[in-house]
């Protein structure tokens, strides 16, 4: 895939992420999401969103990672 069609891609998940934390922080009325953005030293990172002790939600989290490498985990192959 080309570059610019990743950044496309990236760019599209992340306002997916936040589209589906808006509704849920909406639909909860009580709970606000927590971010945590993260790096990888091997390239890339993500962007982790928890909510916890909401109104209808106990906890949970919506995540975004785009991490890269040289060559796959020996587990992947």
């Amino acid at each position: 895939m080309a570059h610019e069609h990743l950044d496309d891609v990236k760019a599209y998940l992340l306002d997916l992420q936040e589209r589906l934390c808006e509704g849920l922080a909406a639909a909860d009325g009580r709970a606000a999401f927590k971010e945590d953005s993260w790096q990888r030293e091997e390239g890339g990172g993500g962007r982790s969103r928890v909510m916890e002790s909401g109104a209808i939600f106990e906890k949970g989290g919506v995540n975004f990672s785009h991490v890269h490498g040289a060559q796959l985990p020996p587990s992947a192959t």
